[in-house]
């Protein structure tokens, strides 16, 4: 569990998002350049956070799968 204020929690709450988020989307909350909100998502798959991806309207959304 991240600590709350952190930014790996704010990106924590943009994944738990219903609907997802994109990487431009997280990149423009969290204030970090693309390749930094990769970094952090791998980051996160490694600490053993589900990530899913959603391809429906052409950008992929991502957000953390239910049982996270």
């Amino acid at each position: 569990m991240a600590r709350e204020g952190t930014k790996q929690a704010l990106l924590l709450a943009l994944l738990a998002r219903k609907d997802g988020i994109t990487i431009r989307e997280i990149a423009e909350e969290t204030g970090w350049k693309v390749n930094t909100v990769h970094s952090a998502l791998t980051t996160l798959r490694k600490l053993g956070r589900s990530i899913t991806i959603d391809q429906g309207s052409g950008e992929r959304r991502y957000r953390l799968a239910a049982a996270d």
